[in-house]
């Protein structure tokens, strides 16, 4: 049995509080909180992306042991029996305790789709990264009836744009690992995730006041950033990769505000803090 530390660092154990956090500003967005599927489905999907990121490190091992020999496989610190086998136990749990096995079927077939064959074609791996964490946003489609249709439509608007923002995202990880990339394309690029977070921010609040307004400011911030970066190396990158991921948490604590649930937004806010101190010691990508 390996260390707990390269157990955390295969899982990127400071990006497992998103997952759920989807899933909670899914169910805000739908007036669903009091479900008591709610924290079944939070489990199942934090476990089938934690899986999924099992996974990712077995195909890419190869690569790895070349472009990241840090990561725990190529570096050693865990192997590949121990690494399939908690994958596997991983996705087995997730689709047991889900209360929308359908749905989190599909996104389980969909993990291993992207990390066996559709990375292979960059802008498919884009597309699929995005449809995952888009599917993820709207679990709580897949377990409430609701007979609200401006809620419905306000949520899909939010998913939308979810998977836009980490299509964006994914991309920017494909520049990381080129030796070269126009600093125009980068800054291109990491402007659509703010950008289109906000839009959806403001459909499901209706207005802009008072969560569109609040997320405006983290969103100028990074445009700003952006705008005044010059040079966009691997390392200037993966920062700004580093503060979209977190600024996943920061879009669906907006959506849970934007939907009248200030309490479920505060929670997935603070837990940005624990995500964040994590990220100091086990890298997000």
């Amino acid at each position: 049995m390996p260390r707990i530390l390269p157990i955390l660092r295969l899982l990127r154990a400071g990006t497992l509080f998103s997952p759920a956090a989807d899933v909670v500003a899914s169910a805000a967005m739908l007036g669903a909180l009091a479900q008591p599927e709610l924290p079944r489905a939070a489990f199942a999907s934090v476990c089938l992306y934690a899986a999924g990121m099992v996974w990712n490190d077995i195909a890419d091992r190869r690569l790895d042991a070349t472009q990241r020999p840090e990561r725990p496989l190529p570096h050693g610190d865990v192997s590949l029996a121990f690494a399939v086998g908690l994958g596997m136990a991983l996705l087995l749990v997730g689709l047991l305790v889900s209360p929308c096995r359908v749905h989190h079927g599909l996104i389980a077939t969909l993990v291993l789709a992207y990390d066996f064959a559709g990375k292979r074609v960059e802008w498919l791996g884009a597309l699929g990264m995005g449809t995952l964490r888009g599917l993820n946003l709207a679990t709580a489609m897949a377990f409430v009836a609701t007979e609200q249709p401006e809620r419905e439509h306000a949520a899909l608007v939010a998913v939308l744009c979810y998977g836009a923002y980490i299509v964006a995202v994914t991309i920017l990880g494909i520049f990381e690992d080129r030796p070269a990339v126009r600093a125009r394309a980068v800054a291109a690029v990491q402007s659509a995730p703010p950008i289109v977070a906000l839009c959806a921010i403001t459909m499901v609040q209706g207005g802009f006041w008072p969560a569109p307004a609040i997320a405006a400011v983290p969103a100028l911030w990074f445009l700003r950033r952006n705008a005044r970066t010059r040079i966009w190396d691997q390392p200037a990158i993966r920062r700004s990769m580093f503060f979209l991921l977190l600024g996943t948490m920061l879009y669906t604590a907006s959506l849970a505000l934007a939907a009248g649930e200030p309490w479920a937004a505060a929670g997935i806010a603070a837990a940005i803090l624990p995500a964040r101190w994590i990220a100091r010691s086990i890298a997000l990508t």
